[in-house]
């Protein structure tokens, strides 16, 4: 028997996965990208003096690592999902007669 909650991660999970896996993570790696690079700017810029000292180029090293952050945390999401997905199909194939 599966909960409510379990039933919509069923049914959303199946929409967000319905198309092409590059899709959902050129979508989601995207998001993840931008979030990330927000959160590395704004701590860069409230903690450090990098701002002022870390040259011309330290914007192209935030982007760098705010682009790998976003494509490890998008295939994290999608894994994990994935795996949660199958371990409720399974359960819930195991319970019925």
């Amino acid at each position: 028997m599966i909960t409510n909650a379990e039933r919509r991660f069923l049914e959303q999970w199946r929409d967000q996965k319905s198309g092409p896996r590059w899709k959902y993570y050129l979508l989601f790696g995207l998001g993840w990208t931008v979030v990330s690079f927000l959160v590395i700017f704004f701590l860069l810029k409230l903690f450090t003096s990098l701002w002022e000292t870390g040259g011309p180029n330290l914007i192209y090293v935030m982007i760098g690592a705010a682009l790998i952050i976003g494509v490890v945390s998008t295939h994290f999401t999608y894994v994990t999902n994935e795996k949660k997905y199958h371990s409720i199909l399974q359960r819930e194939r195991k319970s019925k007669p």
